[in-house]
């Protein structure tokens, strides 16, 4: 599906779903002209055990600890040795088109992993590079829109997802209210089969676009087009991607300062249901090099600290205020200055996460991370208090909900 699809493949599959879809809307005995509103929500299918096993794994987890996958042969090897300390999967594995098509696949040997321990996958689907053009010609069709969440829903059934996350970006502000609607029609696509859906999110400190608060706490234009309120009614959960505080085009600093996560939960709680946010964290950090001809910038991992780690010159330093390490070394007459979220200071947004009472975190990205990561990331999950957040609390609540006629997770 990488490929993309010909004209001819694309008109013949939009036929064979479009008749999927009709038969899907349709009861037994009755006519297929009018329409059918489907129930949103019904027992899930009969015989579809591993759908409802995963389920429960995912909604009864406190916390719900996510992990992203992209192509990377260090990520394949984290997942391979650490896939029982997470609750779900998210490879970035698939885009789609202004038309609605979804291409892309998870490689089988990720597949092969998450199988082998029974962890539920929720690729991410993109426009691809987060082109803005493409975003805004598929918000401003309903016929793609339907399509794609034809597709969506299709391709969950088939491939055994749990469901998907939604990580459009660098959306046109001005196509807010059509990015709400596309979210709303793909979790109706997607509950309708018992499945789930969640939505990456960029923070936002504000109503206003644009504000007048301080640069650091400022919606900009990429968060902007996405209203947490309308969002967080629909979707099962949201990922506050609290990370990108500093980047190639600004000063050093870090990628995600414990004030400025802090600032955008602030913002995110009061518009959405605490148990339906994930708290976005970075597993990477970032690198400037400043010269006479200017400074430039890169993303790093773990390993590309071996050169501040091994330095005479270069002691690890801790920022009080936005709690995490940084570096700083001469390297001839360039400065290199490197900000890194290590397990200090994840354990730190940890902590913001349980403080916050939130539905759990979403990790960006597997291979990249402080080794040390994971027996703190243990460490922490056996020193919570249980109780509230148990999973057989979890599903009390569903089934309540259920009951009730919401159909809403916990």
């Amino acid at each position: 599906m990488n490929r993309g699809f010909s004209q001819l493949a694309r008109a013949a599959l939009q036929v064979v779903f479009t008749g999927l879809l009709i038969a899907a809307r349709t009861p037994a005995g009755q006519e297929t002209t009018g329409t059918t509103k489907p129930s949103p929500r019904k027992a899930a299918p009969a015989g579809d055990a591993a759908l409802v096993k995963a389920r429960w794994h995912v909604l009864g987890a406190r916390p719900l600890a996510m992990f992203y996958y992209s192509n990377d042969s260090l990520g394949l090897g984290t997942l391979a040795a650490h896939a029982k300390a997470m609750t779900l999967l998210g490879p970035q594995c698939f885009w789609i088109d202004q038309d609605g098509f979804v291409h892309g696949e998870i490689p089988a040997e990720v597949r092969e992993a998450a199988s082998r321990t029974d962890l539920p996958v929720m690729p991410l689907v993109i426009n691809p590079s987060f082109d803005r053009p493409t975003a805004h010609a598929l918000l401003r069709s309903s016929k793609a829109q339907e399509r794609a969440a034809m597709y969506l829903g299709y391709l969950a059934a088939r491939d055994h997802y749990l469901g998907w996350q939604l990580d459009l970006e660098n959306i046109d502000p001005a196509d807010k209210l059509y990015y709400a609607r596309f979210v709303e029609r793909v979790a109706a696509r997607l509950h309708r089969d018992h499945r789930l859906l969640s939505v990456a999110v960029v923070p936002r400190f504000s109503d206003a676009y644009p504000d007048n608060r301080p640069a650091e706490f400022r919606t900009g234009e990429w968060g902007a087009p996405f209203d947490f309120r309308a969002l967080g009614r629909v979707a099962d959960f949201l990922t506050l991607m609290a990370y990108g505080q500093h980047s190639t085009s600004s000063p050093p600093g870090p990628v995600a300062g414990y004030d400025w996560a802090k600032a955008a939960l602030d913002y995110a709680v009061r518009r959405v249901p605490r148990t339906k946010l994930l708290l976005g964290i970075p597993l990477y950090g970032r690198e400037w090099v400043e010269t006479s001809q200017g400074t430039t910038s890169r993303s790093l991992a773990y390993r590309d600290l071996t050169p501040y780690l091994e330095s005479n010159g270069s002691e690890p330093r801790w920022d009080e205020r936005w709690r995490t390490t940084w570096f700083q070394v001469r390297d001839g007459e360039a400065q290199r200055t490197a900000w890194f979220d290590d397990n200090r200071s994840l354990l730190e947004k940890l902590r913001l996460m349980q403080s916050y009472h939130l539905r759990g975190f979403a990790a960006w990205r597997l291979g990249v991370e402080d080794p040390q990561f994971w027996s703190m990331a243990a460490q922490f999950e056996a020193s919570r208090p249980q109780g509230a957040h148990s999973a057989p609390a979890a599903k009390k609540r569903e089934r309540t909900a259920r009951a009730s006629g919401t159909g809403q997770s916990p």
